[in-house]
């Protein structure tokens, strides 16, 4: 782990500005057609998550690493925005974001949990296979006529 690691809740608004660029500058360097949404949201759009949503992050020494959006739907907890530098990747830091989520999943009480996943980023995919989720269907972005994206779920016991 990276010295000073940190895995905190985060309801703090005021962040949002910062959540906001850490992530777009995350999910601007993969390379997935289409791009993703993330992309087109803003300041208020994650000062709203924050609010509404639970919000997971991951600091080192004072900086932002990693972070991760969560969000009851029904008797699920969707997972979203899982984003890690790419310094910091392959050191436990996603693993403790989704585990943080899991928590919190369990907390509420939730079902099960979702997410969705590019079918490009095989090596996100394979993050979320090791935490037990299951491809549970396909996702098709408009203009295109192939799957690009994976439904995933993990039943909670």
């Amino acid at each position: 782990m990276p010295e000073g690691f940190l895995v905190r809740r985060c309801a703090d608004a005021s962040r949002a500005g910062e959540l906001l660029a850490f992530t777009h500058a995350v999910f601007g360097a993969l390379v997935i057609d289409p791009p993703s949404g993330v992309l087109k949201e803003t300041e208020s759009d994650f000062a709203r998550r924050l609010t509404d949503n639970a919000c997971f992050i991951v600091e080192a020494d004072g900086c932002l690493i990693g972070c991760i959006f969560c969000a009851k739907d029904g008797d699920a907890f969707y997972i979203g925005r899982l984003a890690v530098v790419p310094e910091c990747r392959r050191r436990g830091v996603a693993t403790a974001l989704i585990e943080a989520a899991k928590a919190e999943a369990r907390h509420i009480g939730a079902k099960r949990m979702t997410l969705g996943c590019r079918i490009a980023l095989t090596s996100n995919v394979a993050l979320f296979q090791r935490h037990g989720f299951v491809v549970v269907g396909y996702e098709t972005h408009a203009g295109y006529s192939a799957p690009t994206s994976y439904d995933m779920e993990l039943r909670l016991s």
